[in-house]
């Protein structure tokens, strides 16, 4: 008869478990993404296609602004994760830069290493624009309002001594900007995004001669210098069909976020359903195919600590 009850206590305490576990995942879930043209869509598309299938709940991906708009909703818990930029998760965690007695106190980092975005300029052939300092009065897209490009681009077109200020802006799908820019309505789109960047494939696909604007090496450098999370690289002419020369510009990580107030169970769960179907996340993007355990872990924000659960499980930490 003891056995009997310890039997039926246990099968109680497992089945008590399994229901608070199951509990935890709500019914929907909302990943913030960016511009359809971006790699921003792609990637939080597969994201929540894996959070789908192997959670149980149905998550959806939401066309943003990009990681401002982004960071803005998982704080606000409009979103529940999201794509955003190493460098603004920073500022709106710490309250730096535009977040100045406004920090964000419900971000957290879910993982990092996702993907580099490239500060990409795009022109047509025979623009008479060949520098970052011919862009100054002239119509540039922007993309997406609300974009972190805008913050990103007053910081390397001051080196040139400009900022979006100077330039005659429009806010628009990276797609549409394309389609502008092939229609002579502005002189140049302005994509931040991972490479290859879907919008310029679209250009490029199309048989106009195009080029990308470079960022001149001893800005770049000052760059870096000045602000940690930059990097310089270079577009190789494989990225995109027809581009006859390569271009140096300047890059940041791109990181997870998540919201801080999600319980840890459920943040641990979301984050072992991503890793362990990697394969699903790398192939949506060229962007995210170095996308790994050894790279997830770098963040500039505090971890969520579900996931850190996760990554020091698996010896990632």
């Amino acid at each position: 008869m003891k056995k009997m009850l310890s039997l039926l206590l246990a099968i109680c305490l497992v089945l008590a478990c399994a229901s608070t576990a199951f509990a935890a995942v709500p019914k929907f879930m909302t990943v913030g993404t960016g511009s359809t043209g971006g790699a921003y869509y792609p990637i939080g598309v597969a994201i929540a296609e894996v959070l789908t299938s192997k959670l149980g709940t149905q998550a959806t991906a939401e066309v943003t602004g990009g990681s401002l708009d982004n960071l803005r909703l998982i704080n606000d818990g409009d979103c529940d994760l999201g794509i955003a930029q190493g460098n603004n998760m920073m500022d709106a965690f710490n309250g730096t830069g535009d977040y100045v007695d406004n920090a964000y106190e419900n971000i957290n980092a879910m993982f990092g290493g996702l993907s580099k975005g490239y500060f990409q300029v795009v022109v047509l052939d025979n623009s008479p624009i060949q520098s970052m300092a011919d862009l100054k009065g002239k119509k540039v897209c922007m993309g997406p309002a609300g974009n972190a490009a805008i913050i990103l681009a007053d910081l390397v077109w001051g080196k040139y001594g400009f900022t979006t200020e100077d330039v005659k802006t429009t806010y628009v799908a990276y797609d549409d900007g394309i389609s502008q820019l092939e229609d002579g309505n502005v002189d140049a789109v302005y994509i931040q995004t991972a490479i290859p960047a879907s919008a310029i494939q679209q250009l490029a696909a199309g048989g106009k001669g195009y080029r990308l604007l470079s960022v001149d090496e001893d800005i770049a450098k000052e760059l870096c210098d000045e602000y940690g999370y930059f990097g310089y690289g270079t577009i190789a002419t494989t990225v995109y069909d027809n581009m006859k020369e390569e271009a140096n510009t300047m890059y940041v990580s791109n990181m997870v976020a998540v919201r801080a107030d999600l319980d840890e169970d459920l943040v641990y769960e979301m984050t072992k359903a991503i890793f362990e179907n990697l394969d699903i996340i790398k192939s949506s993007h060229k962007a995210a195919s170095g996308l790994s355990l050894e790279t997830a872990t770098r963040v500039s924000i505090p971890m969520h600590p579900g996931a850190e659960r996760y990554f020091k499980e698996v010896g990632a930490m």
